[in-house]
């Protein structure tokens, strides 16, 4: 989340200088990460999912020591029952991939009936496909026609074939088939590099649960100790979300793989517990995965069944558990939200492919998930979050002030739209809009941002207001009754008058405030800095004003200005109620108290602006009539 940093002029300068060497320093550093990862991945690959077995099993270790058993028995039974497992899966994997070799050839026959089929909606006999293979045969014997027809080349000598005839004569060496001990040892060789990757899963994966809290301290330690309570919690919450998502993720695409092959027994495919299996392991891949799974079943279903409805049933059986899965399990289970973005799963998806192969696509989710967790509570690592995470790269505020920035009121209502389904209107304005004036005016204050923009950004900010005028009704949730509640006197043209300051962004907050009040059941009226001059209110009607409102986005820099226009206010209006309501204002700030002690009565939001004038208004309502009779004389 981007942050705005309320500094000088020149401590603004100096960050940004240093912006570059830091950026340069970060993509050194990653790209000799990268170099290490591709060359190293023998090592690295058996580590990556040493990690992610850790984060896994981590919560069924925390189980079984919850329940007074012993640190190390707890790890012992957790990985040796995990391995167990994943050893007895591998062998019914091995008997199903033999079982379906040996079988494969009685289902010929069908699929290349399927094929016929297949061929004949191209026309058959002359159709497309056939006139394809026909042009293909006829250009290659045009090609050999021509190599054929080629330049004669040159007989040799008869000198030179009596030379060949007495030159040696080639021999060819056959190796001796080899022994028993040589074919054993091809055999140790091939199974070995398997046999110590999973050697080194496995060491790695006891270690880490045996380990954890050292490996913790280290982490803290490599991270920085200058915030150590910051730190200890953000790897702690960390942990236990990914230990809760992979654990969660381990369980749902088991269930799933489950239902699969229930599902092409039930319909009568061969090995269904292989592709059940295949299908557990493959819906790890991002998106493509549950496709790959599906596609040597389908085609099984087209070379075992003569006809067309058992292939139907198992595309129907994928595309239902699939949709199952995405609309209903990881809804209710949103511990298996990956909190990624979808261009971060592509993007993740090439990059571990292209460091690691088809393993590489297996744990590309979870491996960027880890990273996208450690860079939402590590700061040092926060940027991978922005990159890679689901959650907008700007807050509403900031977006919104983006929109007036770019002149897109359009995007702006349709933000707000989405927004105003969650939340009434009036805290729309004071979460987002006047958050976003906010932004714009400590930008103005940096000099960042040229003073001449400002009315665009109002202009901009007012055709949105406008558009979202139809919300009011519907999201404020105001009513007739209540309308009618305020007194009379109060719904009168300019009882409330809403001053705007000098800046546009102060125009702008007067305007949303008087939209709000008429929404609430009265009449404000609007006043500019041009209107309030002696000249032009000598004529005016200000007999029936009980309450000034003076909207100020930022008094720091204000100060001269306020203290002359409460007095001009003062005699405009004289013994009529002042609301300072200064939407920027840090009541901690001393300085700032005694401007804003200017006017006693002040707001910082909307909501306590509408609420201070209907609190008044009811205050009228609840006095005898003699006494208002009085006051009004």
């Amino acid at each position: 989340m981007a942050q705005i940093i309320r500094a000088t002029q020149p401590k603004h300068t100096y960050r940004a200088n240093n912006l570059g060497g830091s950026v340069l320093e970060k993509a050194v550093i990653a790209v000799i990460i990268i170099v290490a990862l591709y060359f190293g991945s023998e090592l690295f690959v058996p580590l990556a999912i040493s990690v992610l077995l850790a984060f896994a099993l981590s919560p069924v270790v925390q189980f079984m020591r919850r329940r007074r058993v012993p640190h190390g028995v707890a790890v012992g039974v957790t990985v040796l029952l995990t391995f167990a497992i994943i050893f007895f899966v591998g062998a019914i994997v091995t008997r199903q991939v033999t079982e379906l070799g040996t079988e494969l050839p009685r289902y010929q026959a069908a699929l290349r009936d399927k094929v016929k089929t297949i061929s004949s909606f191209t026309g058959g006999k002359g159709g497309a496909i056939e006139r394809a293979g026909d042009t293909l045969r006829d250009l290659q014997k045009e090609l050999e026609k021509g190599h054929a027809e080629g330049p004669v080349i040159a007989q040799p000598r008869s000198g030179e074939l009596a030379q060949r005839a007495n030159g040696p004569i080639p021999v060819e060496v056959h190796a001796p088939p080899p022994t028993a001990l040589q074919q054993i040892s091809g055999i140790i060789a091939v199974a070995l590099s398997p046999l110590a990757t999973a050697g080194i899963i496995i060491i790695f994966v006891i270690f880490l649960l045996l380990k954890q809290t050292d490996v913790r301290d280290r982490a803290i330690r490599l991270l920085g100790v200058h915030d150590l309570e910051k730190t200890t919690v953000a790897l702690d919450d960390a942990g236990r979300r990914l230990s809760s998502y992979f654990l969660s993720l381990v369980l749902m695409n088991a269930g799933f793989g489950g239902a699969i092959g229930l599902g092409l027994w039930a319909i009568g495919i061969p090995n269904p517990i292989l592709w059940g299996i295949i299908a557990t392991l493959l819906r790890f891949m991002p998106m493509v995965g549950v496709f790959i799974a599906a596609a040597i079943p389908v085609v099984l279903a087209a070379a075992v069944d003569p006809g067309w409805m058992m292939l139907g049933a198992v595309v129907a059986l994928y595309l239902i558990a699939e949709g199952f899965m995405n609309l209903v399990v990881e809804s209710w289970l949103q511990a298996t939200s990956t909190g990624l973005s979808v261009l971060a799963i592509l993007l993740a998806a090439a990059f571990w492919t292209l460091l690691w192969g088809p393993i590489g696509l297996l744990l590309a989710v979870p491996l960027t998930a880890v990273l996208v967790v450690l860079g939402r509570h590590v700061e040092g690592l926060n940027f991978l979050h922005v990159l890679l995470g689901d959650t907008p790269p700007l807050t509403p505020a900031e977006s919104f002030y983006q929109r007036m920035l770019a002149d897109d009121p359009h995007e702006a209502a349709e933000q707000a739209e989405k927004l105003l389904k969650d939340k009434p209107l009036i805290d729309y304005y004071d979460d987002v809009v006047m958050e976003g004036l906010k932004l714009a005016q400590i930008d103005a204050d940096l000099k960042k941002l040229e003073p001449s923009r400002l009315p665009d950004i109002r202009d901009a900010a007012v055709s949105m207001i406008d558009a979202l005028a139809d919300q009011m009704a519907e999201n404020n949730g105001e009513t007739d009754t209540a309308i009618a509640e305020i007194p009379a006197a109060w719904r009168e043209e300019g009882a409330i008058t809403c001053v705007a300051g000098q800046s546009a962004l102060d125009e702008l907050a007067a305007i949303i405030l008087t939209q709000l009040l008429r929404h609430r059941g009265f009449n404000p009226k609007l006043m500019r800095m041009a209107d309030v001059s002696s000249a032009q209110m000598q004529g005016a009607e200000i007999n029936g004003t009980k309450l000034v409102c003076v909207s100020i986005v930022d008094i720091e820099h204000r100060g001269a200005y306020l203290k002359f226009l409460v007095r001009r206010l003062r005699r405009i209006f004289p013994g009529v109620n002042l609301l300072g309501a200064f939407w920027k204002h840090d009541a901690g700030n001393i300085r700032l108290a005694d401007i804003a002690g200017l006017i006693p009565d002040r707001v910082k939001s909307l909501a306590e602006a509408v609420a201070h004038c209907v609190s008044l208004a009811m205050a009228d309502a609840a006095k005898p009539q003699a006494e208002l009779q009085a006051q009004a004389s």
